[in-house]
């Protein structure tokens, strides 16, 4: 057994807490967890994985928990309704023990790698947000489809206007903060539009944000659960709360 996973098992405080929303992820947790696991091991990270099932419909929490029972470090939560993501990301916040906090999405499409840099920008350089952006290469976009990729460059646009954020991929899910820092800033959403908004409500508290380049991959199994038609609401309202803070002061 190794150290982080003996410190884990006496009960050790972690540094880090990778949080992972999911719903109806069967088919991916199982490796998603094994390729967790062995990325904290490598890096020497001593890190708690949890589990956030919101409400599934399949055995998601089933297969987190078998999980976590083999391993003390993986945290097997399970979240009441109402679902969304955001609901989730706030759930596993509030529950992370961790300095260091790092979104991941149960679908397998996250680039893994870049956690242990998530976590030396906001430990050893002293950043409240670190995002992962597709935006910095070009070639790193190729991946997304065309239509998000059209609403994503309007939405930076209206973002950069009204609230005068300068970074360049502020809804990308997979990130890393401060936990105590974004505990402060009293997240609201339930959705998909809590990206923003800890982008937003970071910018404008005076937060540090970097940026690390990167490439999401492609979903293998499963659906996603992000429709624009469905979350576009909840976007234009965490831009226009931002907005108003900035210029009348609003919270």
């Amino acid at each position: 057994m190794s150290e982080a996973r003996q410190n884990a098992a006496a009960g050790a405080r972690p540094a880090l807490s990778i949080i992972v929303p999911c719903l109806n992820e069967e088919q991916n947790l199982p490796i998603l967890l094994n390729k967790l696991v062995a990325l904290v091991e490598h890096h020497g990270l001593a890190a708690e994985i949890l589990i956030v099932d919101d409400c599934s419909d399949d055995y998601t929490f089933r297969e987190a928990f078998v999980f976590s029972a083999k391993d003390p470090r993986v945290k097997a939560l399970h979240k009441g309704l109402p679902r969304g993501i955001g609901h989730a990301i706030r759930h596993g916040i509030a529950h992370a023990a961790g300095k260091v906090g790092v979104v991941v999405m149960g679908d397998l499409v996250d680039p893994l790698g870049a956690i242990p840099d998530f976590y030396s920008r906001i430990v050893e350089d002293g950043y409240h947000l670190t995002l992962l952006s597709r935006y910095l290469d070009k070639a790193d976009s190729a991946n997304i489809p065309f239509s998000y990729r059209f609403y994503q460059f309007w939405y930076r646009v209206l973002c950069r206007l009204l609230v005068g954020v300068t970074v360049r991929d502020i809804t990308y899910a997979f990130r890393g903060f401060d936990l105590d820092y974004v505990r402060g800033l009293n997240l609201q959403s339930g959705g998909f539009e809590i990206s923003p908004e800890i982008t937003l409500k970071t910018w404008l508290s005076g937060g540090r944000i970097c940026e690390i380049k990167g490439r999401q991959g492609r979903r293998l199994a499963g659906e996603s659960k992000f429709f624009f038609s469905r979350e576009g609401a909840g976007y234009t309202r965490v831009l226009l709360q931002a907005a108003m803070q900035r210029f009348c002061g609003r919270r």
